[in-house]
C-alpha cells in the first residue's frame, strides 16, 4: 500500500506539472466569484465600455468629418465643373449663331465670347475627367461623348463661318448641323453628367440628414451602466458618493452632450448647405441653361430666316417662361441672390420687349433691322439684355456656391473636435472608474 500510495502521489505531481493551468484557472475562478473579484470584474467591464465608447465616437466623428472634407475637395468642385461645362457648351452655341448672324467678320466681343466658351468647356472637361474615379463608367462615357464630338462641332462652325464669308448658301446648313449636334449630342451628355454629379453631391448630405444615433447610443449605454454601478456600490458599501465614479459620470455626460450638440449643429448646417447651396445652384443653373437655349433659338431663327426658312416663334417664349418660373422662390434667404434674381427678371422683361421688336421687324421684311436688335450693342437690344441677364445669373450661382461651401465648412468644424474631445473624456472616465473601484477593492485585503 505504501508503494502504491507513493506511486499515486508521483502521478498527481506529474499531472500538476504537466497541466499547471488547471490550478491557475481554479484560483482565478475562486477570485472572480469572491466579493473583491466581482468588483474587479465590474471595473474591467466599465473601463472597457468607456474606452470603446471613446474610440467608437472618435472614429465615427472623424469619418463624418472626412466625408464633408471630401465634399469640399472632390464632389462639389466636380459638380461645379459639370455645371460650367454644360453652360459653356450652351454659350458657345449661342455665340456661334450670333457670329454667323453678324456676317463677314464678327465683332471682337462675339468672337471672344465663342472662343472663351469653347476654352472654358475644354478646361472643365479636363478637370472633370481627371477627378473622376475610374469605376464611374457612366460619367466617363458622357465625357468621352463630349470629347469626341466637340472637335466635330467646332469644325462645322468654322466651315460655316468660312462659307458665310464667301457668301455660299451652304453656310447656314453647316451651322444648322453644328447646332443640331450640340443640341442632340453634346448638351444631353453634359446634362447627364451634371445630373449624376449633383445627385452624388446630394447623396453625401443624405448621410448627415439624421443625427448619428449610434454614437449617442454607445455613449448613453456607457453612462447608464456607470450610473447603475454607482447606485449598486452605494447600496452595497453604504457610501452615498463614490468620487471616482462621479468624475467618470461627469466626463461621460460632457462627452455625450458635446457629441449631441455637435451632431445636431452639423446636421443643421449640412441641411442648410443642401437647401441654400445645392438646390439654389441647381435651380439657377437650369434657369441659365434655359435662357441660353432661348438665345440660341432667337439667333438661329435669324440664321434660318436669312437662309430663306423660318423657325417656330412660340418656342422662344415658352423657353424663357420656363426660366422665369424656375427663378420663382429663389433668393428669399439671401439678399445678394435676391438682388441678382431681381435683376435677372428685369433683364428678361427687357429681352422680351426687344424680341417682340425683332419679330415685328422680321414681319415687315426689315431683316437687317432685326439683326441689329438681336446682336447689336444698343441699350435696347436683345444682346445687351441677354448679357446682363446671364451676368446676374452667373453672380447668383457664384453666391449660392459660396453659401454652400460656407455651410459645409461650418458643419465640418462643428464636429471636427468633438470626436477627439469625446475620446479624451472617455479616457478620463475610465481613469475615474479605476480610481473609484481601487479603494473598495483594497478594503478586502
Amino acid at each position: 500500500m505504501t508503494a502504491q500510495a507513493s506511486k499515486n502521489r508521483q502521478l498527481s505531481s506529474l499531472r500538476l506539472r504537466s497541466f499547471p493551468e488547471s490550478s491557475v484557472f481554479a484560483e482565478l475562478r475562486e477570485f472572480f466569484t469572491s466579493s473583491p473579484g466581482k468588483l474587479v470584474s465590474m471595473a474591467i467591464v466599465l473601463i472597457a465600455m468607456c474606452l470603446f465608447a471613446g474610440w467608437f465616437t472618435s472614429a465615427g466623428q472623424l469619418s463624418r468629418t472626412e466625408v464633408l472634407q471630401q465634399n469640399l475637395a472632390d464632389y462639389e468642385p466636380r459638380a461645379h465643373a459639370a455645371q460650367v461645362l454644360y453652360s459653356s457648351l450652351s454659350a458657345a452655341n449661342e455665340s456661334a449663331n450670333a457670329a454667323f448672324v453678324a456676317g463677314g467678320l464678327p465683332s471682337d466681343e462675339i468672337q471672344g465670347s465663342y472662343t472663351l466658351a469653347i476654352a472654358t468647356a475644354g478646361k472643365s472637361l479636363i478637370t472633370s475627367a481627371t477627378s473622376l474615379p475610374p469605376e464611374d463608367s457612366r460619367a466617363h462615357g458622357n465625357l468621352d461623348t463630349i470629347a469626341m464630338n466637340l472637335p466635330v462641332y467646332t469644325g462645322l462652325v468654322e466651315t460655316a463661318r468660312t462659307n458665310n464669308r464667301l457668301d455660299n448658301s451652304v453656310a447656314a446648313a453647316y451651322l444648322a448641323t453644328a447646332s443640331t449636334l450640340m443640341q442632340e449630342t453634346l448638351l444631353p451628355a453634359a446634362e447627364s453628367f451634371y445630373r449624376e454629379e449633383t445627385e452624388n453631391l446630394r447623396a453625401t448630405h443624405d448621410r448627415f440628414a439624421a443625427p448619428p444615433w449610434a454614437l449617442y447610443g454607445v455613449l448613453g449605454i456607457a453612462l447608464a451602466s456607470l450610473l447603475l454601478t454607482h447606485q449598486y456600490l452605494a447600496r452595497r458599501t453604504q457610501r452615498r458618493v463614490n468620487r471616482g465614479l462621479v468624475v467618470a459620470a461627469a466626463a461621460l455626460t460632457v462627452a455625450l452632450l458635446w457629441v449631441v450638440v455637435a451632431g445636431l449643429a452639423s446636421s443643421t448646417y449640412s441641411l442648410r448647405a443642401e437647401q441654400r447651396g445645392t438646390a439654389a445652384v441647381d435651380a439657377l443653373s437650369q434657369a441659365r441653361t434655359l435662357t441660353q437655349k432661348a438665345r440660341s433659338m432667337e439667333t438661329m431663327a435669324l440664321v434660318q430666316r436669312g437662309a430663306g426658312s423660318g423657325a417656330p416663334s412660340g418656342a422662344f417664349a415658352e423657353t424663357l417662361q420656363q426660366a422665369q418660373e424656375t427663378l420663382e422662390g429663389l433668393g428669399r434667404s439671401d439678399a445678394e441672390i435676391a438682388g441678382a434674381v431681381a435683376g435677372a427678371r428685369a433683364d428678361a422683361a427687357r429681352w422680351i420687349a426687344a424680341h417682340q421688336q425683332i419679330a415685328a421687324r422680321e414681319a415687315t421684311g426689315d431683316y437687317l433691322g432685326a439683326t441689329r436688335l438681336a446682336i447689336g450693342t444698343d441699350p435696347g437690344s436683345a444682346a445687351v439684355a441677354y448679357r446682363s441677364l446671364d451676368k446676374n445669373l452667373t453672380a447668383a450661382i457664384a453666391r449660392a456656391r459660396t453659401l454652400y461651401r460656407d455651410n459645409v465648412n461650418t458643419a465640418r468644424f462643428a464636429i471636427a473636435f468633438s470626436g477627439p474631445g469625446a475620446f479624451v473624456l472617455c479616457v478620463v472616465a475610465a481613469a475615474g472608474v479605476a480610481a473609484g473601484f481601487y479603494p473598495r477593492v483594497r478594503e478586502y485585503r
